[in-house]
């Protein structure tokens, strides 16, 4: 198993069945704690979104971008992103700033005492 990502079905309709929602113009988060020390991440990209190199693409630019800001979030919890139909046109910085901004909303960024 991946150590950090959510794999199995029964983990991802787990999340969608207890989890609260925040959403973006291109991604949806799912956000449940999950009482261990690290988070875990999923991504799901739907066939609405475009055929596998699309859908392909769309998860390595999510994937890179939750890279990008995974050590400044705070930990315990099972994440699942979902790109809707914008996502499709993102380059790197688009979606880093989409995860960022999906990040904040979820309040998941750790809050660091003495800086505002």
């Amino acid at each position: 198993m991946k150590k950090g990502r959510i794999t199995r079905n029964s983990e991802y309709r787990q999340v969608f069945a207890s989890g609260a929602s925040v959403v973006t113009r291109g991604l949806v988060l799912y956000r449940v704690e999950n009482g261990q020390k690290e988070n875990r991440a999923g991504f799901v990209v739907s066939k609405k979104n475009g055929n596998a190199v699309i859908r392909n693409r769309i998860k390595r630019l999510c994937k890179e971008a939750y890279r990008y800001y995974a050590n400044e979030l705070t930990k315990g919890y099972d994440l699942v992103f979902i790109a809707r139909a914008p996502a499709a046109k993102f380059d790197f910085t688009q979606a880093a700033t989409e995860m960022e901004r999906i990040l904040k909303r979820g309040g998941l960024f750790k809050v660091i005492s003495g800086k505002n």
